[in-house]
């Protein structure tokens, strides 16, 4: 009993990493610009985007990880990320095609600092939920290698909304 229900469980498992069943892990890494909009203005600070994934037929859970490149500044008010992650799940809706359509959902928390003549510098943390949408184009030559778009909103509040603009490329393994 025990035997079979091991060979249930290896099958399966090899299964899910054959390419028949159109499953793997991925790593995906793109900049991204970062729009931050307030009721006063807005800054776009850049970002390193970092992904790990897993992909299932037309479902696919990423662990997101971004550090800043470059700050940005509204009237001498200085505007960086230094750190932001998020768990996102994707559906595509054709997994077929060469160009791919993902809706993406997801939490995030990001970590913003802020700092002016006048003050230290204040980091404050965002967290909420996440969505979005993605476009995926596959290589001929390297079908495991994909361009990727991602524009998705990080945060939404009363008085800031934070959103993410990435391209990028993904491989999977």
């Amino acid at each position: 009993m025990a035997v079979k229900l091991k060979l249930k469980h290896l099958l399966f498992l090899s299964a899910l990493g054959s390419p028949i069943a159109n499953a793997g892990a991925y790593i995906a890494l793109a900049p991204a610009l970062i729009h931050i909009k307030t009721d006063d203005g807005s800054t776009k600070p850049f970002v390193t985007d970092l992904r790990l994934g897993y992909a299932y037929e037309s479902h696919k859970v990423e662990l997101t990880t971004m550090s800043s490149i470059s700050n940005d500044n509204l009237n001498q008010l200085e505007t960086d990320v230094p750190a932001a992650a998020a768990l996102f799940y994707r559906y595509t809706i054709k997994p077929k095609s060469s160009l791919s359509v993902d809706v993406i959902l997801g939490y995030s928390q990001i970590d913003i600092d802020f700092k002016d003549p006048m003050t230290p510098l204040t980091t404050e943390t965002f967290e909420g939920v996440s969505f979005g949408v993605g476009l995926e184009e596959a290589l001929k030559s390297i079908p495991q290698l994909k361009f990727k778009l991602d524009l998705i909103q990080l945060y939404r509040g009363d008085r800031l909304n934070i959103n993410s603009l990435s391209l990028g490329l993904r491989y999977e393994f």
